[in-house]
């Protein structure tokens, strides 16, 4: 008896990491839609385009820039208190980076926007805007 409420416990403790990989459409909110966002870099001004939908019931998000104009596809999209978790992996020029966006409102229709890359190796602030 005291394994099987041990094992339980253990499943209920570690259920919200493995449920969160994908957040259900209905509770982001305002971040649905299309996004400008725009990153302070070393190089100056990176904009970014993000659209955030519904693809079978889960959020999803697809993102382009002058860069990669191929859309990035990002499927692991969850909430943290009230900001919004983008990961990914993606590829600039034969490198391969793992990326964390993450989007705090900051009033209506706009962001605060943080872009850490490969464990905070690398990061950019800035803001985003819905079109």
């Amino acid at each position: 008896m005291a394994r099987l409420i041990g094992t339980l416990a253990l499943a209920l403790v570690l259920s919200p990491l493995v449920a969160s990989a994908q957040l259900a459409s209905t509770d982001a909110g305002s971040f649905m839609g299309s996004w400008t966002l725009t990153l302070d870099s070393p190089q100056g001004a990176f904009e970014q385009s993000l659209t955030l939908k519904e693809k079978a019931g889960k959020v999803v998000g697809e993102m382009t820039n002058q860069m990669q104009p191929e859309v990035q596809e990002v499927t692991d999209v969850t909430k943290d208190n009230e900001n919004l978790v983008l990961k990914f992996a993606g590829n600039f020029q034969g490198n391969p980076f793992d990326a964390v966006i993450t989007m705090t409102p900051d009033g209506t229709d706009k962001v605060k926007v943080s872009f850490d890359i490969n464990g905070g190796q690398f990061s950019m602030a800035g803001t985003g805007v819905k079109k």
